[in-house]
């Protein structure tokens, strides 16, 4: 039985914290989607390369990841949320999400992100 790569997107602004997320799936052998710190780029890699799962920062510089969320909810998408903010202080559509917060624990991201994707055949 073959085992198609789940294909991650990773919207990241901070390109430090990017680059360390890419290379930690990557070596956990999932294909990394982005990494995009803009809403208008990943919704085109959301609409043209689809994904299994995404990681989503909230905050995007002075925009918030929120078109995002909605646009992989709609497509039945499941996302990991990390963040530095509070819950409370993040928009609803990010609410039943998986969440960890900054600086991210890399063993709890791949453990979250394994749940997600195997929930998800």
């Amino acid at each position: 039985m073959s085992h198609r790569t789940k294909r991650i997107l990773v919207v990241e602004d901070d390109a430090l914290v990017a680059a360390d997320i890419a290379d930690l799936l990557g070596t956990s052998n999932y294909e990394v989607v982005g990494p995009v710190g803009v809403v208008a780029n990943a919704l085109y890699l959301v609409k043209t390369e689809g994904c299994d799962a995404a990681i989503l920062d909230i905050n995007l510089g002075k925009d918030t990841s929120e078109p995002i969320a909605w646009a992989l909810r709609d497509r039945d998408i499941p996302f990991i949320v990390v963040s530095g903010y509070a819950a409370h202080q993040q928009p609803a559509v990010f609410d039943a999400a998986p969440r960890l917060t900054k600086p991210i624990d890399p063993t709890a991201l791949m453990n979250s992100l394994a749940q997600l994707t195997d929930a998800k055949k």
